[in-house]
């Protein structure tokens, strides 16, 4: 249960817990203890009006706890979830276009992108061939004119992130940053002749847009190392839980 997981959720559980078993002492009316009886204190610990007054403290607290459970901790699980699925979908829109190299990736609708791509193992894999400059051209760039289409609805969607947590916002900020990258290297583009078109793909000074992708090559790369930064950020939000607010 992720409730168990949560150090302030685990803290209002025992605080619960122990409130019933209070309550089980209370009704059960256990004998007095030898060294209180016939004392003032034994007298006040025996009262009916101690009792009464203890066990609607009590019995209040419970309640209120059950109450918290289902109008607030559960809604609020089921809220967050939704709001990183969202949030996965639209990082997962660059990633897609990247994968699938369409001429029309970037006009695919937010809920039809391909959501596998955000996983550490593809994640780590691509890093690695980023790194090594051994992406190919028209990926990057359909995944360049994704962020180009796309930049305005990571902006627009940071108070989502911000509803999770700091960690969240900070995170999502740093990935708004990172698309705005890569979307601003759109319709810089050179022309290629048809005789070296076969080069674009390669590192080599015969290339004639070597540097336009190499600029892409690095911005998908800093996408894909924050893509995962995200990736890991969620995962453990999700195994400890978001921050309470």
């Amino acid at each position: 249960m992720s409730i168990l997981r949560e150090p302030k959720e685990r803290k209002l559980l025992v605080a619960v817990i122990l409130a019933f078993l209070s309550l089980v002492i209370i009704e059960l009316q256990l004998p007095l203890l030898p060294v209180l009886s016939d004392t003032f204190m034994g007298q006040i610990l025996c009262s009916d009006g101690t009792k009464n007054i203890s066990t609607g403290l009590l019995i209040g607290l419970i309640s209120a706890y059950i109450f918290y459970i289902l109008i607030d901790y559960l809604p609020r699980k089921r809220r967050d979830k939704k709001t990183i699925e969202l949030l996965d979908s639209l990082i997962s829109s660059i990633l897609d276009a990247y994968v699938r190299c369409r001429i029309f990736g970037h006009e695919t609708a937010i809920s039809h992108v391909d959501k596998s791509t955000l996983n550490e193992s593809w994640l780590n894999d691509q890093k690695t061939i980023l790194k090594n400059n051994n992406s190919k051209f028209l990926p990057l760039k359909f995944a360049m004119q994704t962020a180009y289409t796309r930049i305005e609805d990571f902006r627009h969607t940071l108070p989502l992130a911000v509803s999770l947590s700091p960690e969240h916002a900070l995170q999502w900020l740093i990935i708004i940053d990172k698309i705005r990258l890569m979307a601003e290297s759109y319709g810089e583009e050179v022309n290629i002749p048809r005789e070296v078109q076969h080069l674009v793909d390669l590192d080599i000074e015969d290339n004639p847009i070597r540097l336009y992708k190499s600029t892409l090559n690095l911005r998908f790369l800093e996408i894909v190392e924050q893509a995962d930064a995200w990736l890991k950020l969620t995962q453990s939000a999700t195994n400890k839980s978001i921050r309470p607010r």
